[in-house]
């Protein structure tokens, strides 16, 4: 195999009868490798309102709170009210005046008339929901490591989930990048002015096998993470063949007719380019704005409404490789030293004007 050349892999998941394994979580992972944006999904294939709730609870929403259920139904009115004053659109009654918001997923996880409104509400929910938490964020008034803390506390709870599931997991672990990082890593980007730094809070998970690792994306899209706040463009897939190991399952292989498009199609999961890394380097790796809840922050935050919610978001980083990949990505020049002494090497040439 020539040393540029992409690894990919068929996952053995043929046991994976302790994972969900469904349509949705199928679709939810592919979006994941690839680093698309759910705004250009069609559909969602949520099966009943248990399955919505364990997705509203990874968007910080409590199904049983009452208060929790007053801000769905604010959100939703705000999305209403938007598509219809800048798009005129006339939704039905049964997406505008819906008996249970929650019915808006199962409308959009079903052929019918309203499906395409479905979606088309909740994309606009989406994004309000985002920026809310986004702004929610500027004004609380706390360090981000106490978001951080957080954060940090509900993925190690999701790695011993993912061990009690039967995922093997070989190593886990968790890091801040220190000011000093960030500083390097701004002065090598173009953008560095702009930029935000997407890694200041990264979890790396090594699993025993490569088999496990569909197993991993599969648990932490669906009890970890909001996969509808994948990052879009920030996704490197070199390790899983996402057409051969649904075709290779006897039960996923029936899902691939069903996908919004077809398995074979080009697959994305390029991500940005890292200049540092040497040409071996092969992982998987994505970025999250993770949904945090900051129900006992709120009262310190300036001029507070409860219209401005209880949730913020937070950008998590998260790489994931097997054992083997790992020992040959720690080898020669994919050295970890290496990689660091090149990143030094080309902040230390722009702060001295030989840039190119």
């Amino acid at each position: 195999m020539a040393e540029d050349q992409t690894l990919s892999f068929q996952a053995s998941i043929a046991d994976a009868h302790l994972l969900p394994y469904g349509l949705q979580e199928v679709e939810q992972v592919r979006l994941l490798l690839r680093g698309c944006s759910v705004i250009d999904w069609r559909r969602l294939n949520m099966r009943d309102l248990d399955h919505v709730d364990r997705l509203l609870l990874r968007l910080g929403f409590r199904p049983d709170d009452p208060d929790d259920e007053e801000r769905l139904w604010h959100i939703h009115g705000q999305a209403v009210e938007y598509l219809e004053r800048n798009f005129d659109l006339k939704l039905s009654p049964g997406v505008s005046e819906p008996d249970d918001v929650r019915h808006l997923f199962l409308l959009a996880s079903q052929a019918g008339p309203a499906q395409r409104e479905a979606c088309t509400a909740l994309k606009a929910m989406h994004v309000i929901h985002h920026v809310a938490g986004r702004e929610l964020l500027s004004r609380l008034p706390v360090a981000a490591v106490e978001i951080f803390h957080r954060i940090e506390t509900r993925v190690f709870d999701a790695v011993d989930g993912m061990k009690a599931r039967g995922v093997k997991i070989a190593e886990f672990t968790a890091s801040r990048k220190s000011w000093d990082s960030i500083l390097t890593k701004l002065l090598c980007r173009r953008d560095s002015l702009a930029a935000e730094v997407h890694d200041k809070l990264r979890f790396r998970v090594v699993t025993e096998d490569l088999g496990d690792l569909f197993g991993a994306l599969v648990y932490m899209t669906t009890e970890l993470f909001p996969f509808n706040y994948v990052i879009p463009g920030e996704s490197r897939n070199d390790l899983i063949d996402f057409h051969a190991t649904l075709e290779g399952d006897a039960h996923l292989s029936k899902l691939v007719p069903m996908l919004q498009m077809p398995a074979d199609a080009e697959e994305l999961g390029h991500g940005p380019e890292n200049v540092f890394s040497a040409k071996g380097f092969k992982m998987i790796n994505f970025v999250v704005d993770m949904a945090v809840r900051v129900d006992d922050l709120v009262e310190s935050v300036p001029d507070y409404r409860v219209e401005d919610g209880v949730v913020v978001f937070e950008l998590v980083e998260f790489q994931l490789v097997d054992r083997a990949t790992d020992l040959a990505n720690n080898a020669g020049e994919n050295r970890h030293s290496l990689y660091k002494a090149r990143q030094h090497q080309r902040a230390l040439e722009r702060l001295r004007g030989r840039d190119a």
